[in-house]
């Protein structure tokens, strides 16, 4: 018994040191609780794999759930782009996309660019897995950078995870298993606009203490 407690404790604090890999950066001269209105989502461009529009309009939904922002129909960026003769592909970190996001009326351009996680041999779930990535938030009536979005290698903690790898003492449930479950672009879209909404919250709650 006295072992089995041991382990427990162990378990605790190996899962309550790990710390979430999606961390988020906000432009401290901008108060960008203004500027987030109107968005448009890019597709996104991944590595090694074929479904980056898929995820950004994961990462889309998740943000118009919030409520907090008016968005952008893919129809109307797709019907821009073939107005404009520009593709899909290439527009990441360019002036063009500042240009479409003027056309569509939007505030702010979302676009990302991140890789595939690389399981090796094993292909099960495969398909739907982030290893990194790099979201951008983009005023389009100045370009500057309003907010940043990394999701670093290694599993995004949240406390459903460590819940279920401490009760399961890392043997039903380990770090692999929240490794693949917590790298599927759904659950990375929900991590990144649950975040961006905290961080919005924060700023908000700051402004109305002074």
């Amino acid at each position: 018994m006295k072992r089995v407690i041991i382990v427990l404790m162990m378990a605790v604090a190996t899962v309550y040191t790990g710390c979430s890999t999606i961390d988020v950066a906000v432009n401290q001269r901008i108060d960008v609780t203004k500027k987030l209105n109107k968005i448009v989502v890019f597709p996104f461009e991944i590595k090694n794999a074929p479904w980056g529009d898929e995820f950004s309009d994961a990462v889309t939904h998740h943000l118009f759930k919030t409520g907090r922002v008016e968005v952008v129909e893919r129809q109307e960026l797709e019907k821009i782009l073939k107005e404009q003769k520009l593709s899909m592909t290439g527009l990441l970190d360019s002036e063009k996309t500042v240009k479409v996001g003027k056309l569509l009326g939007a505030d702010v351009i979302i676009i990302g660019r991140g890789s595939a996680l690389d399981l090796g041999s094993d292909t099960h779930e495969k398909k739907n897995l982030i290893d990194t990535f790099m979201l951008k938030v983009v005023s389009v009536e100045t370009g500057t950078l309003l907010i940043t979005v990394r999701k670093e290698p290694g599993i995004a903690w949240t406390w459903w995870y460590r819940f279920k790898f401490c009760c399961s003492l890392s043997l039903l449930y380990n770090r692999n298993d929240a490794l693949l479950e917590s790298a599927k672009y759904d659950e990375i879209s929900r991590q990144i606009a649950n975040r961006i909404v905290e961080v919005l919250r924060e700023i908000e709650m700051k402004k109305g203490a002074k």
